[in-house]
């Protein structure tokens, strides 16, 4: 349980939280970022986190990794304050015609459900980004249903379109950019998960929660869904 503070190459720190459950993980996880950002230093570049750890890019030529690695200390084994949480909700339209998800009907069939059975339990659920990967804006989203828990597919695509829904694993999430994937389509979402002109670039963080509405085809098509 005692998390691992290491460095990774000369001019960031990771600190990693083992053999912890996936949700206490997030906490952790979420409740030193919050004290970072809280008593942020001038020497501090970025935060970057992920499932069960978090790293801390940082200028080496202010910033020694001796001064890094206490810091980090006294913070973990501080009482935690009470942080304000700078995550978001965010309502994501997805339309789920067949145009959009390829894999809808395969996937409900795997589980002994209709499509629309799928469609509601995907929609109903609540769901918080546990980190950014893969592509740039690509959320790796917690929550999903069991009902819905699908392995990877045998053959992943050479091409999956921006904007994708998917399910991977116990996971759902949404395709930034076009690029290979091994995840099953359910719909699409006409919002742009990752903008390179916007500051910050990337529509959602860790931390956020995510709400999918089903929008109809009409919708994603004149633009009125965003």
């Amino acid at each position: 349980m005692t998390p691992l503070i290491h460095p990774l190459g000369d001019s960031a720190a990771t600190v990693t939280w083992p053999i912890v459950s996936d949700t206490e993980a997030a906490e952790r996880v979420e409740r030193l970022c919050g004290s970072l950002r809280a008593q942020w230093h001038r020497g501090y570049e970025s935060l970057v986190p992920a499932f069960a750890s978090l790293t801390i890019h940082y200028s080496p030529l202010v910033l020694s990794w001796e001064q890094i690695s206490m810091h980090l200390e006294e913070l973990l084994h501080a009482d935690s304050p009470n942080v304000p949480r700078t995550s978001k909700r965010v309502e994501i339209p997805v339309c789920y015609a067949d145009e959009f998800a390829p894999d809808l009907a395969e996937l409900a069939a795997g589980h002994g459900l209709t499509p629309e059975d799928v469609i509601r339990i995907h929609s109903a659920a609540n769901y918080r980004v546990r980190m950014i990967g893969f592509s740039p804006g690509f959320p790796y989203l917690a929550g999903l249903s069991e009902l819905l828990v699908t392995s990877r597919r045998s053959r992943p695509r050479l091409k999956v379109p921006a904007g994708s829904v998917a399910i991977g694993g116990c996971q759902t999430g949404i395709y930034s950019l076009e690029t290979p994937g091994g995840w099953h389509i359910i719909g699409r979402t006409p919002l742009a998960m990752f903008r390179p002109d916007l500051d910050p670039p990337c529509l959602l963080s860790a931390g956020d929660e995510v709400k999918f509405v089903r929008v109809p085809r009409e919708q994603f098509y004149d633009g009125s869904a965003v």
